[in-house]
């Protein structure tokens, strides 16, 4: 499912704030800010592992067994009093240590003094308004 346009240029932000929730063993929620999200494209959402431990385990789990991980996007608009919000349910596509997706990571992420492991690449399936406001919790794709 394709990402709308003005919920891909928020991820693509650098001041929108990126949250990415996966499930532990036990059903427990592991919820963790990502600052190097992004959407190249519609149908991907992107980011560097860099710390992550249990995250990047739960990723894993979660390609094998189709289980969905949840992103979430938001930004404050000062200039409207607006908070947007947008949460992108997805299905784990890859882990990627290598080819241009990956080298770009890296080579951006190592000027600012980051080393990565890889890249996660996520396939979005739907997409939720999660903005504050009457269409809260809908489903816009």
């Amino acid at each position: 499912m394709p990402l709308p346009k003005e919920v891909q240029d928020l991820f693509n932000d650098p001041l929108a704030i990126k949250v990415l929730a996966t499930k532990s063993i036990g059903e427990i929620l592991h919820i963790i800010p990502i600052g190097s999200m992004r959407a190249p494209n519609p149908n991907t959402i992107t980011f560097a592992a860099i710390f992550m431990e249990e995250a990047h385990e739960n990723l894993k789990r979660a390609k094998e067994t189709g289980e969905k991980v949840s992103t979430l996007v938001v930004k404050v608009v000062m200039e409207k009093g607006q908070l947007i919000g947008y949460q992108a349910r997805c299905k784990v596509k890859s882990f990627e240590t290598s080819g241009s997706i990956y080298e770009n990571f890296r080579d951006v992420l190592k000027k600012m003094g980051f080393e990565i492991r890889g890249v996660w690449l996520l396939e979005p399936v739907e997409v939720h308004n999660q903005s504050p406001g009457p269409n809260a919790g809908k489903k816009i794709a």
